[in-house]
């Protein structure tokens, strides 16, 4: 398996592991609490859970070889729609203050958005530095 190929494979684990967590604790807020902020809150995890455990399948079982450019080029454009989505979810939050399940409905867009932009982040910074060692041991 090539470094490229481990560096897809970490990444779509994580999101998995992530995904998995998500509709779980999603779930049990959203069936399971009184309070309309932590439903929305729910509803939102367990969305997201699923958009993540089909966007982190299709990363793990992926058999065309792709070049770290190509890679980081997509990552990128993730990273940007990361921060468009905690935008949105801010909206959602000032719009709706008389509204607490929606409240709390963008409030889950923003964790969401937030991790997943960690997670993009971090996956650019390995993408980066394989970039610069490939780049290095051509010369």
């Amino acid at each position: 398996m090539s470094e490229v190929d481990r560096l897809k494979h970490r990444a779509a684990k994580l999101l998995l592991t992530w995904s998995i967590a998500s509709i779980a604790i999603g779930a049990v807020l959203n069936l399971g609490s009184p309070n309309a902020i932590i439903e929305g809150i729910g509803l939102q995890a367990v969305i997201w859970g699923v958009i993540d455990a089909v966007i982190g399948l299709s990363i793990l079982f992926r058999q065309k070889e792709q070049s770290v450019e190509k890679i980081a080029k997509t990552v990128a454009a993730s990273i940007r729609l990361d921060i468009i989505f905690q935008v949105a979810g801010l909206i959602v939050v000032l719009v709706f203050l008389q509204n607490p399940y929606y409240m709390g409905n963008g409030i889950g867009v923003i964790i969401q958005g937030f991790f997943l932009l960690l997670l993009d982040s971090n996956y650019m910074k390995s993408l980066k530095n394989l970039e610069m060692r490939t780049t290095t041991q051509d010369s």
